[in-house]
């Protein structure tokens, strides 16, 4: 690979890194090229993408965008990065499912909002309900209470109408 190309890629990457909201860094070994399309498939699915990286460039990209985080341990043997999304929830989902399947791309570690996670970590993320289950939930929880208060007001109004009706019975009682 010529200076520049390495240059070019170092740059790419240095891209990838700064402007990703989350990423994996998995071994990639044992991953077939038809199930390398099925991964990339479903990672597209939640706006995500694979890619295959040079340690050593990836290591030179990673030094000048995350200070403070060593990647050393990490870009060894064949690495790809899982560039997430806005939902890294569902893009750990699509690795730690491929990872059992296929017993491929193990996960290595991740890095969310420029802190490094162990690959337990990435698990946890991936044992995540998604987000459409925690945006019912929360919608749910801010309607209980409103619910609650409807149902009060309304019981006021309605006991009223009872206590009305019931004066009224009496008073047409005492009539007759």
């Amino acid at each position: 690979m010529a200076k520049q190309e390495k240059v070019d890629k170092v740059n790419e990457l240095k891209e990838i890194f700064k402007n990703s909201y989350g990423l994996i860094f998995t071994d990639h070994s044992g991953l077939r090229a038809e199930d390398a399309v099925v991964v990339r498939d479903k990672l597209v699915e939640v706006n995500s993408y694979l890619k295959i990286i040079k340690n050593t460039l990836a290591l030179i990209a990673a030094k000048d965008v995350f200070k403070g985080i060593n990647l050393e341990e990490v870009l060894k043997g064949p690495t790809s990065i899982v560039v997430s999304g806005k939902d890294m929830v569902s893009t750990a989902k699509v690795i730690e499912d491929f990872s059992k399947d296929l017993d491929a791309l193990k996960v290595k570690a991740g890095i969310l909002e420029n802190r490094l996670l162990n690959p337990e970590e990435v698990e946890k993320f991936a044992s995540l309900p998604g987000k459409e289950v925690l945006l019912t939930n929360l919608v749910i929880s801010i309607k209980f209470p409103i619910t609650k208060l409807v149902n009060v007001l309304s019981a006021l109004t309605r006991d009223l109408v009872l206590l009305l009706d019931a004066i009224r019975e009496k008073k047409e009682r005492n009539n007759n």
